[in-house]
């Protein structure tokens, strides 16, 4: 993985933030590495890659073959890591697929974004995200693996870090839409990013509340149960 080039570059924007990570993002980074997780750059104070896209690919460097895209030029390498991260504060980028995760993102609603009918009607204590994953749990039978790595996020939601079971591939899901768990949950499985606790958004980083003993396992029963599974046409989304 190489650093971006300086069209790709944004300004970075001042954060107004206390740093979360020691060493900063480049610190957060390497953290994530360390965990086995690959990375890669976003652009500062923002959710999106800062690596060409396709259109754009150079055809040259590590595409000379072919363009590879963020999912594939993320890493584990710390040389690479400290390479890319030395030329600005990129904020930090994690490859779901190629680190074996699936993240829930629990969101928070808008002041005027309340709960949908059908869940006011069956469920009328549900508030947000962590509200509506505790019902699923107990719809499917299934405990919510709490001991696990949890982020906060800059608009005030959560993500719940879990290794991906094997032999099924879980992909993206969206809220209620498609096979997705319900209102106010993403999740972010293989074609999917997540933004690493140091990162930066609006003045506000992404914090870890709690590393676990273990990365907890999503349960077999899960997928069936509790709808994961299709992803969404168009670009990678990201948490």
């Amino acid at each position: 993985m190489s650093g971006p080039t300086e069209s790709e570059q944004a300004p970075t924007p001042a954060a107004t933030d206390p740093d979360p990570v020691p060493g900063g993002v480049l610190g957060a980074a390497l953290a994530a590495a360390e965990r086995g997780w690959h990375v890669f750059p976003l652009k500062p104070g923002a959710k999106t890659p800062a690596l060409h896209g396709y259109d754009r690919c150079p055809r040259t460097g590590v595409c000379a073959d072919k363009h590879l895209g963020w999912e594939q030029r993320a890493t584990t390498d710390p040389n690479r890591i400290r390479s890319a991260w030395s030329a600005r504060a990129y904020n930090v980028g994690i490859a779901c697929g190629p680190s074996r995760l699936v993240v829930i993102d629990l969101d928070v609603p808008k002041p005027d974004d309340g709960p949908p009918p059908p869940w006011l009607a069956a469920e009328p204590g549900v508030r947000d995200g962590q509200d509506v994953l505790a019902v699923l749990a107990e719809r499917a039978g299934q405990p919510i693996p709490a001991d696990t790595y949890t982020v906060s996020t800059a608009s005030g939601g959560l993500h719940l870090y879990y290794q991906a079971p094997q032999g099924v591939q879980l992909r993206n899901t969206g809220g209620e839409r498609g096979r997705g768990l319900g209102w106010k949950i993403d999740t972010r499985a293989h074609g999917g990013q997540v933004l690493a606790a140091g990162s930066i958004v609006a003045g506000r980083s992404y914090r870890v509340l709690a590393v676990g003993t273990h990365r907890a396992r999503i349960g077999h029963r899960w997928p069936r149960s509790a709808g994961f599974g299709r992803t969404h046409s168009g670009d990678p989304e990201t948490s």
